[in-house]
């Protein structure tokens, strides 16, 4: 081989080398500003991925909704259906959530969405009902109250509690699934806490949880492919599941004891 190419061949080697180094230097830097894996000292470490499979649920559990909070009004929401492969993935989208975030305390009125794990029911909106639709689907008239002492919905306007039908709700109310929160209606703990419709403008809610009406219209079919008693739903901030995984029924129907860091 001819010197002059011999020579031109190493400084190639060498720039690609060097090109190497320069990569994996950038690929650490993006990975370490990603959090995606503690790098050194005082990176904060990952949040801990929720795992699906270690829910512990009735034997008649086909839908679980999961809300994952990520910090303050914010949330991702995910809904699977039971096959006989395991769970499997059927929505996943953003959402919203209370004012005041997430709580495993919540009270009447203080704007957080409860944390922990609970049986929806109710299904019901102002919009009509489409093709695949629970068949017990409610499509409420301006009389139609969810009251605040039976913690579910009346036909009684008399009531006091949410008028669900009353224009104030257009939009927010198109499609709702009650969470389960709270079912025994409880005193002071707090009632309506749903699943519904997120509108454009909206950044938080009361305490419920909010989705775009197309990903509500899925989960609303998904319940109507089972109906009652087989559609739950799992509420907690992101890396803290764990405490949730086997706290169905706890407290009569309330949030679980824990350290949610909320």
């Amino acid at each position: 081989m001819r010197e002059d190419l011999r020579g031109n061949r190493g400084a190639g080697m060498l720039a690609r080398c060097l090109a190497a180094v320069l990569a994996l230097g950038l690929l650490g830097a993006r990975i370490a500003f990603g959090a995606t894996i503690q790098v050194g000292p005082g990176m904060p470490k990952p949040a801990e991925a929720f795992q699906v499979e270690k829910f512990v649920l009735p034997q008649e559990a086909r839908v679980l909704v999961v809300v994952e909070g990520t910090g303050g009004s914010d949330c991702r929401v995910y809904a699977y259906e039971w096959s006989d492969k395991g769970w499997e993935l059927r929505v996943e989208t953003p959402g919203i959530l209370g004012k005041n975030g997430m709580s495993n305390h919540r009270t009447t009125g203080d704007k957080t969405t409860p944390i922990g794990v609970f049986c929806m029911n109710t299904p019901f909106g102002q919009s009509e009902a489409v093709e695949g639709f629970p068949s017990d689907y409610i499509k409420v008239r301006e009389s139609h109250v969810w009251s605040d002492d039976l913690n579910r919905l009346v036909d009684d306007k008399s009531q006091a509690g949410e008028h669900v039908g009353t224009s104030a709700y257009q939009g927010y109310y198109d499609y709702v699934l009650d969470a389960g929160f709270n079912g025994k209606a409880i005193p002071g703990q707090g009632s309506a806490l749903f699943l519904h419709c997120r509108v454009p403008e909206a950044v938080s809610t009361g305490g419920c949880v909010a989705i775009p009406k197309e990903e509500m219209e899925k989960v609303m079919k998904l319940y109507g492919t089972y109906g009652s008693g087989a559609c739950f739903i799992a509420q907690a901030p992101e890396g803290t599941f764990s405490q949730i995984y086997e706290s169905y029924g706890v407290n009569d129907g309330l949030s679980p004891d824990g350290d949610f860091g909320v």
